[in-house]
């Protein structure tokens, strides 16, 4: 049977809509965890210490954090998608520049990638809420298949990438603003659907939180889960270099074995979304992906063969699920798209602050105590953290973002 005009222009912008999700999904972590495995790499060319490295990576959670409650205004005049739009293209600017200068470039090409990233952070969950009301689990899980799949392909093809005749760290670094331009591309292409009254879609300048939801236990626990969550992360793509070659693995390697980390986030990025939203609590899944996180940074800070290997894939599963929960919990602990980017924007600002603090402190610990011992000993406390705060952010209750005395508070 023969398509109308109307339904296969439908069908087109769904679609349009699909890959513009994976690519900018595919954007959200690769600029970011492309560049633990060149440390090595660029480290003495540009002379930056430990302290510096830690900064570049502490950057874009900054951006993140100061940023965030901006995103929501924006969007409020624009629409999610332009705003997107315009986010994908800094994003662009952001990954190429970065790697065409000294560390002053690289520094202020990293703040720019972090702000654009801040962007999908923020919009991409109320996005999909809003566009897939009924399917939530299953884009939520393919939104954080996309983000990781390429976060590990970045770590692991960094180096080799390097490696190529003609090539070295900075196109190494610049090759992957090829998806955030397609992702322009993709979302230039939506601008008629975008655009157009009965498809575009906001988010309310009221979404920035509201004094009641300060008020609520819940959206406090959410809050800190995403923050403990995104700290270990991000702080294992800054340092996981530095520690695997000083148990004696090479620099192929060491970028090799933080893809391997990533790879275990795949598989649970997509199944914990889905099954989250067929629970209708999360609390045993909310402290089980904690302890995972527990168990698996303990080996890899014991280990030395190959068995790490079998810890990393442990520790990225509990990395996936705890991940896929705080973008799960910003819909199942709310009522409607605007509700989920207020406690998107409060988690999201709040929580990436406290995980700005890993990568840089955590390195100074390891410069102070001359080892890895400590900076271990204080994520596996965070992922203990981890798996209290599930256990109370997964509570079947809405947040109540009118009165004071409704659930959650």
């Amino acid at each position: 049977m023969r398509l109308s005009k109307k339904a296969f222009f439908k069908r087109y912008y769904i679609f349009l809509l699909l890959l513009a999700i994976l690519l900018i999904a595919a954007t959200l972590r690769s600029p970011i965890t492309s560049v633990g495995p060149l440390i090595p790499l660029f480290r003495g060319e540009l002379d930056a210490s430990n302290a510096v490295i830690g900064l570049i990576n502490t950057l874009p959670l900054l951006a993140f954090g100061l940023f965030s409650p901006f995103v929501p205004r924006i969007s409020s005049k624009l629409g999610m998608e332009i705003t997107l739009l315009i986010a994908m293209a800094f994003l662009s600017v952001g990954i190429f520049i970065r790697a065409s200068g000294g560390i002053e470039i690289l520094i202020f090409g990293t703040l720019l990638i972090g702000m654009a990233i801040a962007v999908g952070n923020i919009l991409m969950p109320g996005l999909i809420k809003s566009t897939f009301p009924y399917r939530m689990g299953l884009m939520t899980g393919v939104y954080s298949v996309s983000m990781n799949a390429f976060g590990a392909l970045a770590s692991g093809i960094s180096v080799p990438i390097a490696s190529i005749s003609g090539f070295d760290w900075r196109h190494s670094m610049q090759i992957w603003s090829l998806i955030s331009i397609a992702a322009v591309i993709v979302l230039l292409l939506r601008l008629p659907a975008a655009r157009s009254g009965d498809k575009k879609v906001f988010v309310n300048v009221k979404s920035q939180p509201s004094k009641a939801i300060y008020k609520s236990k819940i959206a406090w626990a959410v809050t800190f889960f995403m923050g403990l969550q995104s700290l270990i992360p991000y702080s294992l793509f800054t340092w996981l270099p530095d520690i695997f070659i000083s148990k004696g693995f090479d620099e192929s390697e060491a970028g090799w074995l933080i893809a391997i980390y990533q790879v275990g986030l795949i598989p649970t990025t997509f199944i914990a979304p889905i099954l989250a939203g067929r629970m209708k609590s999360q609390r045993l899944l909310g402290c089980s992906s904690g302890l995972l996180f527990f168990f698996g940074l303990l080996g890899i800070a014991f280990t030395s063969s190959y068995l790490i290997i079998a810890f990393l894939i442990l520790a990225g599963i509990g990395a996936g699920t705890t991940f896929s929960l705080a973008m799960m919990f910003f819909v199942l602990r709310t009522n409607s798209a605007l509700e989920s980017a207020q406690l998107s924007g409060m988690a999201q600002s709040v929580g990436y602050i406290v995980a700005s603090l890993g990568p840089l402190f955590l390195g100074t610990i390891a410069d102070k105590t001359g080892g890895w011992a400590v900076p271990f000993i204080i994520l596996m406390a965070a992922a203990l953290c981890i798996a209290f705060l599930g256990t109370i952010a997964g509570k079947d209750e809405k947040i109540s973002f009118e009165s004071e005395g409704a659930a959650g508070k």
